[in-house]
């Protein structure tokens, strides 16, 4: 993955309303994977590729008061960010730090590790996970959510879906960008030297005038514009990007089509009482 863009969506501020809103979104499928992992009041919790701190406050509100979150990620304007919107809300119990994962360093450990669509965009995925869960104490957990990028298609397909569909996969593999990261996550928990996880999974199924699933592909494209052109996927203007969700919305209620949204999966487990690395007991 090219330094320069380990991030294709890049850091706007359109990126980040976007993330904004698919935290919205899936929110309840992000706690539904917390609470079946254990995420619980007085936990210490290490939120992984942090963004504008969705899954952050997520978590604060389910370790209450008497735990803490701390949240990691590279991106200067996306701790600043997230970092004003805290203390906007008055969060007591929330804090963020830059860091890249690989160098993450510090003492402290933690009772929960957390992430939301983050091994996604980071090389070398089962080292660096097994370099974060060093920082989780025995019996600790990690729980993780990541994409099927793949499995995002419509019924019956659009030659106008199937375009859309086919800049956005390909803007984010020139990227460097995993696109089916919920489908490796099983093997990347065993690669990290944890313990087979437990799964779910759960695709989102939209349609009709009123649905957000237009707008999200659309804002998701727009973020990547820079990648599309950079990389020779497309004409930006045959694009038509500021028209674009409508001409989808448009074609999809003429049709009764319906679209089949990324498939969400989560993953979870316990780290042994053993350690990460050459099986000897801590």
């Amino acid at each position: 993955m090219s330094k320069a863009q380990d991030y294709p969506l890049g850091y706007s501020a359109q990126e980040a309303q976007r993330l904004k809103d698919q935290g919205a979104l899936i929110e309840e499928l992000t706690e539904d994977v917390l609470r079946r992992a254990g995420l619980r009041p007085g936990m210490r919790v290490l939120d992984l590729g942090s963004g504008v701190g969705d899954v952050s406050l997520l978590a604060a509100r389910m370790v209450g008061s008497d735990g803490t979150v701390l949240g990691i990620d590279k991106a200067p304007s996306s701790v600043e960010a997230a970092t004003r919107r805290v203390a906007a809300l008055g969060v007591q119990n929330v804090c963020f730090e830059e860091s890249d994962l690989a160098g993450f360093a510090t003492d402290k450990k933690f009772d929960a590790i957390v992430g939301r669509f983050v091994l996604t965009y980071v090389p070398d995925q089962a080292m660096v996970l097994r370099s974060l869960t060093r920082h989780l104490r025995p019996g600790g957990v990690v729980a993780l959510q990541e994409l099927d990028m793949s499995q995002i298609s419509q019924a019956p397909a659009s030659d106008l879906f199937m375009q859309a569909r086919g800049w956005l996969f390909k803007a984010f593999a020139a990227g460097g960008a995993e696109l089916d990261m919920g489908t490796k996550l099983y093997a990347t928990f065993l690669q990290a030297g944890l313990p087979a996880p437990n799964m779910i999974a759960a695709t989102p199924v939209v349609g009709g005038p009123t649905s957000g699933a237009y707008e999200q592909l659309v804002q998701a494209l727009r973020s990547l514009l820079p990648t599309i052109e950079r990389s020779g996927i497309a004409n930006i203007e045959a694009i038509g990007i500021d028209t674009l969700a409508a001409r989808l919305r448009e074609d999809a209620v003429a049709n009764d089509r319906v679209i089949f949204m990324s498939r969400v999966v989560g993953a979870w487990a316990l780290r042994s009482v053993w350690n990460l690395s050459n099986c000897s007991h801590e």
